[in-house]
């Protein structure tokens, strides 16, 4: 299970629809505030490529289910797991306020603000077009990080 503290807030909507975008803005808002908001992206297809073909750590996951490339700056991890949203937020981002999760439009247990009239489950905020003023969604979320 995911730290109760730790929020769990869902971006969804059609593609092209603004959610990175949309993102970016709440991030840079909110960590400019104090807090510690994290991000993980859904791929369902599997098109996200983070390493080079033929590098050492490609290599290596080749043969080995986890692998972890540290860096100065970062720490890159490689893992043959398939994670559940909330399960990577307890895995990977103890002691953060908030974590946006871009996609996952089907799960039920992340509350999310949705882009447009996608479908999607509970959505808790709707905006129709992309938010003219970014203040009644950033309003919104101080509360609900709040709890």
């Amino acid at each position: 299970m995911y730290e109760p503290k730790t929020r769990v807030l869902g971006v969804v909507g059609f593609h092209n629809s603004g959610k990175t975008t949309l993102i970016e803005t709440l991030v840079k808002n909110l960590t400019q505030e104090g807090l510690r908001v994290g991000y993980i992206k859904h791929d369902p297809k599997g098109h996200g490529e983070t390493d080079k073909k033929g590098s050492d750590t490609d290599r290596i996951f080749g043969l080995s289910p986890r692998v972890l490339l540290i860096s100065p700056d970062r720490a890159t991890l490689w893992d043959r797991k398939s994670y559940d949203p909330l399960e990577a937020v307890s895995e990977f981002f103890k002691g953060f306020d908030l974590v946006i999760v871009e996609g996952f439009k089907s799960s039920k247990e992340i509350p999310k603000v949705a882009l447009g009239e996608v479908p999607a489950e509970n959505v808790i905020f709707r905006l129709d077009e992309k938010p003219e003023d970014l203040e009644e969604l950033l309003e919104f979320l101080r509360k609900f990080i709040k709890g």
